[in-house]
């Protein structure tokens, strides 16, 4: 019995070392070259517009896409909480993946360049009325009664903590946002006269890994239009960049007081990222 399980023991071995054998052999072979790549990024330019995003699948192709099209990819379009604003997608991809920001688009055309595949989507584009991380220079940043100093570009002092527009890390993705180190006392961004559309959408999470590692305290996150509460939130370590839309088409049309506040019970290590658009 134990001569007969030894046997079958090796042979199973024997199996697994001709695949790893075979994998390796042709893995090479399934891989995308340089020259798929920049025949791809070729397409990708000839036909690319302002107003275009690129979006490439999976995932962590991103970086590699990038060093072939890095110079179409703006730091706003590789930290865009979605792409409701853009009118086309062109998504570049290898191994069959698809990337999520072509959802309920319309196929325009499909190409392949070797184990590199361009395709190109059209969707109808939502128009972005206020877009709040941009118009940054328009917030009064308080923390409780205390006016914090500064501006967009240096960023705001709240005591010993700077509040800033950056490009933040929040579900190992670059985001987009205004970056608000939470405190006990409530930290404001107060917007006086923003004009809004039909929705206020806002994204809101933790930045920076090591933060998230490091604790696992949730941040409150509320914000008001005229004083009135519309949105109350509480964010954590899994909640990645959560999406939050707020009906507004009462109010679409005019301009009104729009204020966020960011707070946390246990504040070490929490670092709130939002980003908030008023959309039509």
């Amino acid at each position: 019995m134990t001569s007969r399980v030894a046997v079958v023991v090796a042979a199973l071995v024997a199996l697994l070392a001709l695949v790893e054998t075979g994998a390796a052999l042709t893995a090479r072979a399934r891989v995308a070259t340089d020259g798929d790549w920049e025949a791809a990024a070729a397409e990708v330019r000839a036909g690319f517009t302002p107003g275009d995003v690129i979006a490439f699948a999976p995932a962590w192709e991103d970086q590699v896409g990038r060093a072939h099209l890095g110079d179409l990819v703006t730091v706003e379009m590789a930290g865009r909480s979605d792409v409701d604003r853009y009118a086309r997608v062109w998504e570049v991809s290898i191994r069959g993946a698809r990337s999520p920001d072509t959802a309920g688009a319309r196929l325009v055309r499909a190409t392949q360049h070797g184990r590199v595949r361009v395709a190109l989507y059209e969707k109808p584009a939502v128009p972005i009325v206020y877009d709040f991380t941009a118009a940054a220079a328009d917030a009064r940043v308080l923390r409780a009664a205390e006016p914090c100093f500064g501006d967009p570009v240096s960023g705001w002092r709240c005591g010993s903590q700077h509040v800033e527009r950056r490009t933040l890390e929040i579900d190992y993705r670059p985001r987009r946002g205004l970056l608000v180190p939470a405190d006990t006392r409530p930290t404001t961004l107060g917007f006086g006269e923003a004009p809004l559309g039909d929705t206020l959408v806002v994204y809101a999470g933790l930045h920076d890994y090591y933060a998230r590692k490091s604790a696992n305290g949730v941040v409150d996150f509320s914000v008001d239009i005229d004083g009135v509460e519309k949105l109350r939130a509480r964010i954590g370590n899994d909640d990645g960049w959560r999406r939050f839309d707020v009906d507004t088409r009462a109010l679409s049309g005019t301009r009104h007081a729009v204020t966020f506040h960011v707070s946390a019970a246990n504040p070490s290590w929490r670092n709130l990222g939002f980003h908030a658009e008023a959309r039509r």
